[in-house]
């Protein structure tokens, strides 16, 4: 679906104060969906946290284009254990930067010095220096001693979400933090040093990432999660501003995080009738039937749900100085 590009402007004008509403989540263009129905038809799709309790106050239609209700609490994807060790590193394997907080590797990309480096979530890799491992932290040390470095693949390098920014942007929902990432690079000399050995593949028989290409509405995607593993969906809508709510990172006083550009997802396949849960944040996004990647993972409904939420990877790219699509298949 081609969204008019008036649309998005015209919508991303109105959202701050439609979001300012209680229990909205995200308003965003995208495709009519009705009863859990989706129809190829061009709608304002409003995001709540409860569908049983919808504010009052929302429009029938958002620049003359009629709004449809659909509950999606959105929260970033972490906290979920998964004990699985991979020699070979490869996209969709679980990183954690402590026990019992787990993130997906989303894929290993390159940087513009051509050293090879991990792609995944700034709510999963914490911060620059933090050191990550892969499948699990080691339990907490005490006492000076140091912890095993057996399974330690690397440290934090470089972070971008909206914690990152530092000029607020104000509204009539208050001063805004905002980026349209959520991402961060992982080194990788640990892992090589302890005899690992890196793939520019996707676990699960994705293949190789051989290029990429920003989302669009109506494209059908899918995704290898450290926890749900592959599952399949189609964009549904972009939104361009959705809260960006992380416990240990909070806001200054009196801001508030939001994504910005944002891609919703909806499932559309998969084992366990989930696109994602809590742990899932990090993976890559492709392309269905393809290996192109499209997008990086970061929300959902951390129990397991139907939608998601993704950035462009492109800008991701962009923003973080690497390439996704650097290995020959």
């Amino acid at each position: 679906m081609d969204l008019p590009k008036q649309l998005v402007v015209d919508v991303g004008a109105v959202a701050p104060e439609v979001v300012a509403l209680p229990g909205v989540v995200s308003v965003g263009p995208g495709m009519r969906e009705e009863d859990g129905e989706v129809f190829d038809e061009l709608a304002i799709r409003v995001l709540v946290a409860d569908a049983g309790d919808v504010p009052a106050g929302i429009p029938d239609e958002i620049a003359g284009v009629p709004v449809c209700i659909v509950e999606f609490p959105v929260e970033p994807l972490f906290f979920t254990p998964d004990t699985t060790r991979y020699d070979d590193l490869q996209g969709g394997c679980q990183i954690q930067p402590a026990p019992l907080a787990s993130g997906t590797l989303g894929a290993i990309v390159m940087d513009g010095d051509g050293n090879l480096a991990g792609l995944t979530n700034h709510h999963v890799a914490v911060g620059p220096g933090t050191e990550i491992w892969q499948a699990e932290a080691p339990p907490m040390v005490f006492g000076g001693a140091s912890p095993d470095l057996s399974d330690a693949i690397g440290q934090t390098i470089a972070v971008e979400s909206p914690a990152t920014q530092t000029i607020p942007v104000p509204t009539a929902e208050g001063l805004l933090l905002g980026r349209p990432i959520d991402a961060a690079t992982v080194s990788l000399d640990e892992a090589v040093n302890q005899g690992r050995t890196l793939s520019g593949a996707i676990l699960d028989s994705f293949g190789v990432v051989d290029a990429t290409t920003p989302p669009n509405v109506g494209m059908f995607v899918t995704k290898r999660g450290s926890q749900s593993g592959p599952t399949s969906g189609i964009v549904l809508g972009i939104h361009p501003i959705v809260p960006w709510n992380v416990d240990f990172l909070p806001p200054p006083p009196g801001h508030l995080y939001k994504m910005s550009q944002q891609y919703e997802i909806s499932f559309t396949a998969g084992p366990d009738g989930i696109f994602s849960r809590g742990g899932d944040s990090g993976s890559l996004v492709l392309q269905a039937d393809t290996h192109t990647a499209v997008g990086l993972l970061w929300g959902g409904i951390r129990q397991g749900g139907l939608r998601a939420m993704m950035c462009d990877i492109t800008i991701v790219e962009q923003r973080l100085g690497v390439t996704v699509a650097w290995s020959t298949p």
